[in-house]
């Protein structure tokens, strides 16, 4: 589609309508949805890693950013076996691009998110909702993820007996 279909007035009024609904955390503006999380990216530097890649004594996290975005979680899944009972639950995370690139965030698989009381971690990334078909106007980043055990993290500490 030519530009000349969506100029940059279209793109800005499409940006302003995000962000009334979504908000815009880093000028301290709350949106109409008003749902945030908390990303926490994996330290590259001070996670330990083997002879294979794999970090064996567990993944360390940086600081948590703050991200405003949209959440579309599934119900829950409950099972039972002989190790007793286990929960599992999908979420959809939908972020507008331009509030990841204004912060200098890229989410990357295995990174989490904290939402809801519970940890997600990031298993699918699609980024190709494109405004007019333009590759230029990519508009949201949407992360498929998994509900994940508290105790599996380092992020915080858990009580254990």
């Amino acid at each position: 589609m030519p530009s000349r279909f969506l100029s940059e007035n279209d793109r800005k009024t499409l940006d302003t309508f995000n962000h009334e609904l979504i908000g815009k955390l880093a000028e301290g503006k709350d949106g109409i949805i008003n749902q945030t999380i908390v990303l926490y990216k994996i330290s590259r530097y001070d996670t330990e890693t083997n002879l294979y890649g794999e970090a064996a004594k567990g993944k360390i996290y940086q600081p948590g950013i703050q991200i405003a975005c949209t959440v579309e979680a599934t119900d829950f899944d409950f099972t039972t076996d002989e190790f007793g009972p286990d929960l599992r639950q999908d979420g959809i995370f939908s972020f507008v691009r331009q509030t990841l690139v204004d912060l200098g965030v890229v989410v990357e698989l295995g990174d989490i998110f904290d939402w809801n009381y519970a940890h997600w971690e990031v298993s699918n990334i699609n980024e190709n909702q494109l405004v007019g078909g333009q590759v230029d106007a990519n508009w949201a980043v949407i992360c498929a993820a998994f509900l994940v055990r508290k105790s599996n993290l380092q992020i915080e500490r858990i009580r254990s007996i």
